[in-house]
């Protein structure tokens, strides 16, 4: 085992601290968010762990961000299903409209997710192309061939469009 000096030591014993401290706001989130939230209200805030609260804001972002690329690929996958085979038509259409209302809810819960479409777009096409040519092997796009429009549209408003609802 090597000699641990001071500072090296210290460094890890504090790694170690902040590990155990976060497996134990794991170990009960729910007492620890009720909690907080009291400290909070309170504005008692030298009871509150301010760098695992700044880290369970953050995870809120990248959750929502998470979800809204797993939206988009959803959404680009059945679009490149029904634009590039012929191969289970219904079940991508199903999925388009389920995708697109998800794609509503997200964006009007969180309009600020609007300003990260741009590169979420991106990363959902490279995850869609990767899929539908795994399954498919066909040759798509090598950028996102779907306009904005497109992947924004209401799909309950297209399918009244297209006669399918009422």
């Amino acid at each position: 085992m090597p000699d641990l000096q001071g500072t090296e030591a210290s460094r890890i014993v504090a790694k170690l601290n902040v590990v155990a401290k976060q497996l134990n706001n794991i170990a009960d989130a729910y007492k620890w968010s009720n909690e907080t939230a009291q400290a909070l209200r309170a504005g008692n805030l030298a009871a509150i762990d301010m760098d695992e609260l700044i880290d369970e804001v953050e995870s809120i972002a990248s959750g929502l961000r998470r979800e809204l690329a797993a939206t988009l690929t959803d959404i680009l996958e059945a679009i490149l299903l029904l634009d590039y085979t012929t191969a289970g038509r219904e079940d991508a259409n199903i999925q388009l409209v389920h995708a697109q209302g998800q794609l509503q809810l997200l964006l009007s819960s969180c309009p600020s997710l609007k300003e990260a479409l741009g590169g979420a777009i991106d990363k959902a096409y490279e995850w869609a192309k990767t899929s539908v040519n795994g399954e498919y092997e066909i040759i798509l796009p090598e950028r996102c061939p779907v306009p904005l429009e497109r992947i924004m549209e209401d799909p309950y408003d297209r399918l009244v469009a297209e006669g399918k609802l009422v």
